[in-house]
């Protein structure tokens, strides 16, 4: 099994929470991660499993966008 496939531990509202905190939006993540913007959604609604290559991949943008507190 692949980083790619490992489910995290993150709720939902822990991704809407952690995207707010670093002042994401769901266009700034697709256009950083090439993640398609339809895959993000489901994310944050709960439709699909948030992995931890995501997790990794916005911690990663917010911390490179100087926005961290």
């Amino acid at each position: 099994m692949s980083k790619f496939d490992i489910k995290s531990e993150l709720t939902k509202t822990e991704l809407q929470q952690l995207m707010l905190k670093y002042r994401l939006s769901i266009n700034e993540v697709c256009l950083k991660t090439s993640i398609p913007r339809n895959d993000i959604q489901g994310y944050l609604t709960g439709r699909k499993t948030i992995t931890t290559d995501l997790v990794d991949r916005i911690n990663q943008i917010g911390e490179d966008n100087g926005r961290q507190r």
